[in-house]
């Protein structure tokens, strides 16, 4: 994702490149077998560090994990030549701090990139007993995220709230350098035999509406709600609901939405047949609990690359976003019931397909990582230029 394409692009521009990262991964919840130094091509180089992993995202477990490796990247960075810079992703907040605190010990630049409000993001999805006693840890984590934001040379955040939001944290520090550069994505584009030939594979019927699910089954999304909606139009013959991403992790739920005839769940899917989903639906779904911090997350703009109008159960930064770029709309805290109002009023609206092929250009002038992240790389690379190193 973001690290991953950021990391390629400074390769690209011809900088020797050592991306640090976890041997867990954190989407399908297992260890890669993968570690070490990984030549990946050429200037970039993984160090794939051991990672013990976890089975929530808001865990002890993950605190865990997240704090081996960012001793681990301590160790591994300091056997290294000094760097240029130090570029290190927020969350994790520990990762972060480790970053900052390596580039001041070499006396170079740094660069935090937040992607996530940690541990903002997930306190208030912790129920009022839990935040009680997680205190202590949720105060460890914000101590973490302010010496990275106060101490880091140049801020980046995703949207203008963001870096507002790592600002404030870091108050008192020189924001000259700090920028937003916009999450990217780079579709897959899938030819028309592509398409037609997925289409019984993930049981999308020919002449229905698609309505589509493509990610995280975790604790911020709703997909219940889903459930909800999707009873109330099964007397909707041209409407159906493909839902991909771990459903396995929620067993009882995911039986109960396949006893709806207009419900098919896939699993994970790979680029081909998420690319065909996407480029096929009609519309796609951004449900999340009513308390869900999210500020504008990877599907708005994995969505939006295929021109698929969303819909969000949330509004603030996410529902302005979708307003203003005309990507789609938002209806936050929906019940079951407006949800499937919502969607049966947008399949029945024909200027949602007519005003995809906008929408996709929309995203093509804005939105291609290829083109965000050679920005990020050119601002990187000025930082390096104009900024003296810091040392502690």
């Amino acid at each position: 994702m973001r690290s991953g394409l950021l990391a390629q692009a400074l390769a690209d521009r011809g900088h020797d490149v050592t991306w640090f990262t976890s041997s867990f991964d954190h989407y399908r919840k297992r260890n890669r077998p993968l570690r070490g130094r990984i030549e990946a091509g050429s200037n970039l180089a993984l160090e794939v560090l051991p990672g013990r992993g976890y089975r929530h995202n808001i865990s002890p477990a993950r605190v865990v994990h997240n704090r081996e490796f960012a001793r681990a990247f301590r160790a591994a960075a300091m056997t290294l030549p000094p760097p240029d810079v130090v570029v290190a992703d927020l969350p994790t907040t520990e990762g972060a701090q480790a970053g900052v605190e390596i580039a001041r010990q070499f006396g170079v630049p740094s660069v935090v990139s937040i992607r996530d409000l940690w541990p903002d993001f997930f306190v208030p999805l912790l129920p009022p007993y839990l935040r009680y006693l997680a205190q202590p840890m949720i105060a460890m984590l914000d101590k973490q995220a302010r010496y990275a934001c106060r101490h880091a040379t140049a801020l980046v955040g995703i949207s203008d709230g963001y870096l507002r939001w790592g600002q404030i944290k870091g108050e008192g520090r020189d924001t000259t350098h700090d920028r937003v550069f916009p999450l990217g994505y780079s579709p897959h584009i899938p030819d028309a035999a592509s398409i037609a030939g997925s289409g019984p594979a993930l049981s999308m019927p020919p002449d229905s509406h698609i309505v589509a699910f493509a990610g995280s089954w975790g604790a911020t999304s709703d997909l219940r709600l889903v459930y909800e909606a999707a009873g109330r139009l099964v007397h909707r013959e041209d409407i159906h609901f493909v839902l991909a991403g771990d459903h396995a992790r929620y067993p009882g739920l995911a039986d109960s939405l396949r006893g709806l005839p207009n419900v098919t769940l896939t699993g994970w899917l790979g680029v081909e047949s998420l690319a065909a989903l996407l480029e096929r639906a009609t519309l796609g779904l951004l449900p999340y609990v009513a308390n869900a911090p999210q500020g504008l997350p990877n599907k708005v703009f994995e969505y939006m690359a295929y021109g698929t109008y969303q819909i969000s159960t949330i509004g603030g930064e996410l529902g302005e976003f979708l307003e203003r770029t005309g990507a789609g709309v938002a209806v936050p805290e929906a019940t079951g019931e407006q949800l499937a109002d919502c969607i049966s009023a947008l399949a029945d609206d024909p200027a949602i397909a007519a005003r995809r092929p906008e929408r996709k250009a929309f995203f093509a002038s804005h939105f291609r990582a290829d083109a965000i992240h050679a920005a990020m790389g050119e601002h990187i690379e000025d930082v390096v230029r104009t900024v003296p190193g810091e040392s502690t």
